[in-house]
């Protein structure tokens, strides 16, 4: 691949990666939600979830399924989303509402982290010209909350919102590496097996612990082309009160110099703590 070569790697996104015990979250706190303080209200949250995983309408049956509940029920659940504008029907299925939307960009605004974000990259002489991304971590995805798109070739064009499995990405090992081994534990759980997306995919929970202690030594993580081909990515953890995030710098790989990785590694480390006290206490 030659440097001056631009790579579109929205093919490589799967929201739905095998390697889940099921659905939800890789294993939701209340199952079905009949233990749930208000087991309608968790429903609808796990309704609006699954939907937010598929690209495609969801027919009233299969989120039945997904639930583990009465189509009766789950029809009364999406009958209620309905009204309140969070999700709407079609002819195929039922997919989110465009009120989805509106919260979205709320939550957004309601942490001056994103604005944070993109006032230091824009201010970063090793940041500014490159791709760089703020995510949290979700269960074992990573969320997608923020992106700064430099002028150099690598397009990376995961939409604000999507996510992707942490395994194969800087931003969700660098996360995983911050947790503790509980929640480690905890989290791995939920992983049947972990998801490959190119012949340098890491393929075991062993492999996997053996790269966490690495980030944890040196103090960021390294996707080298684990998750697109062509791309390389180093990731630093924002270790703020909170949810895990992270911020990362992909490039396309044959621009790696030992230079490069000084000067993104230093600048991701600057972003990230500058961003830890912009992080509401």
């Amino acid at each position: 691949m030659s440097g001056d070569e631009e790579v579109d790697v929205s093919a490589q996104v799967q929201p739905e990666e095998a390697g889940r015990t099921d659905g939800r979250r890789g294993g939701a706190a209340y199952g079905s939600g009949e233990q749930a303080p208000s087991p309608a209200a968790y429903r609808a949250g796990l309704v609006l979830e699954l939907l937010a995983r598929r690209s495609e309408p969801v027919p009233l049956t299969t989120l039945a399924a997904e639930l583990g509940a009465a189509k009766s029920s789950t029809l009364n659940v999406l009958v209620s989303l309905e009204g309140a504008g969070m999700v709407r029907r079609t002819a195929a299925g039922w997919v989110l509402g465009y009120k989805v939307v509106e919260l979205g960009r709320a939550a957004l605004a309601s942490t001056g982290v994103v604005d944070e974000f993109h006032r230091a990259v824009a201010a970063s002489r090793e940041l500014q010209g490159e791709t760089v991304v703020l995510a949290v971590l979700d269960a074992t995805d990573v969320v997608y909350v923020a992106r700064h798109d430099g002028h150099q070739p690598a397009r990376f064009v995961n939409e604000i919102g999507t996510r992707n499995p942490a395994t194969v990405t800087a931003l969700g090992r660098a996360m995983l590496a911050e947790l503790d081994d509980d929640e480690l534990e905890r989290r791995l759980a939920a992983l049947d097996r972990l998801p490959v997306r190119t012949p340098r995919s890491l393929r075991t929970v062993a492999q996997l612990r053996a790269d966490l202690a690495a980030v944890q030594e040196r103090g960021y993580s390294v996707d080298d082309e684990q998750g697109v081909p062509g791309i390389r990515c180093f990731g630093v953890g924002v270790g703020a009160p909170g949810p895990p995030t992270a911020v990362s710098a992909s490039f396309v790989a044959d621009r790696l110099t030992p230079e490069l990785e000084t000067s993104l590694v230093a600048g991701l480390t600057r972003l990230a703590a500058r961003l830890r006290r912009a992080e509401p206490r």
